[in-house]
């Protein structure tokens, strides 16, 4: 088997959650649709910290009516999250609201204007402030990943912020630097989803070591002309690993009988290859006898890896 070849296993994610009422003959369900957003990130190993605040969240059918899925008030204050708590399959989840079955075209998500509502925290402690460019400022951050509501269920969405391609240092050499914040994020709907675990074994001879990056890539891609950290010269226009489909950081998990592993979580059905980052050079080495994931369903909606 697959699963005994490799040391892979693959945790569902859960979703369809029904909600029902009786009118007063006692059977007729009161059919509801709603929807609840969670915020996850793949993580970095340069930063302890990246704070960003949330303002406001809206939904839209068709790109002009825009609905309120989360909005800060007095009652309700802004959001700040700290994306490196969310990895690993760890998500930020906001509350669950009613809205109207149907197709969804889009999310806008909005960030504070205010400078020292979004930051980073560096390993030495250092704080710096995120800029943040005025059109995100002013329109959101658009996610045009097509979404449905479905008629009497419960809709579950994680938006992936992949802090490792959104944080750009805009001059490295400024006293500060500038740290800038370039959002890449995509949404994901957890019903057609799962997360991938490589345990220690799984990587053969390309190693597993805590600290270890390692880069998900769709099964075939060359990776030959991708950037790595070390080659970017314009943070405007260059972006590291920039095909990749997600990050992540082999850790050691101590709620597992203190296990190595990578995990990659909330990763659309598809067929993937894996690579570790060289440390010193930052180039990927392709796992070779772990190429060609692919994470699928049957007709029943149960999840499956093959070669």
């Amino acid at each position: 088997m697959l699963y005994e070849k490799f040391s892979i296993y693959i945790i569902t994610l859960c979703f369809a959650i029904f909600l029902t009422g009786c009118d007063d003959a006692g059977f007729s369900p009161q059919l509801k649709s709603t929807l609840t957003i969670g915020l996850t990130d793949a993580p970095i190993d340069d930063a302890k910290e990246v704070n960003i605040t949330i303002t406001k969240i809206e939904i839209s059918k068709d790109d002009s009516a825009w609905e309120v899925y989360y909005e800060e008030s007095a009652e309700e204050p802004a959001e700040t999250v700290n994306l490196l708590e969310f990895s690993n399959g760890e998500v930020f989840k906001f509350d669950t609201t009613e809205f109207e079955p149907g197709q969804y075209a889009q999310i806008r998500l909005y960030l504070s204007t205010t400078p020292e509502d979004n930051t980073i925290m560096l390993l030495d402690d250092t704080v710096h402030n995120l800029d943040i460019n005025a059109g995100i400022q002013n329109n959101g951050v658009k996610l045009v990943s097509g979404f449905s509501i479905a008629e009497g269920v419960g809709t579950e969405l994680t938006i992936d912020f992949d802090v490792r391609k959104s944080i750009v240092v805009k001059n490295p050499n400024a006293n500060p630097p500038v740290y800038s914040l370039k959002p890449t994020i995509k949404l994901i709907s957890n019903d057609v989803s799962g997360n991938i675990i490589f345990m220690e074994a799984a990587v053969g001879n390309a190693g597993m070591t805590d600290g270890d990056v390692f880069f998900l890539y769709a099964a075939g891609f060359d990776v030959a002309d991708e950037l790595t950290e070390l080659d970017i010269t314009d943070p405007d226009t260059q972006e590291a690993y920039e095909n990749s489909k997600s990050s992540a950081i082999a850790f050691i998990d101590v709620d597992d009988s203190n296990a190595l592993k990578v995990v990659f979580p909330f990763m659309a059905y598809g067929s993937y290859d894996l690579y570790k980052q060289d440390a010193a050079t930052k180039a990927l080495i392709v796992v070779t006898d772990q190429a060609g994931v692919t994470l699928s369903a049957d007709d029943e909606g149960e999840l499956i890896i093959s070669e």
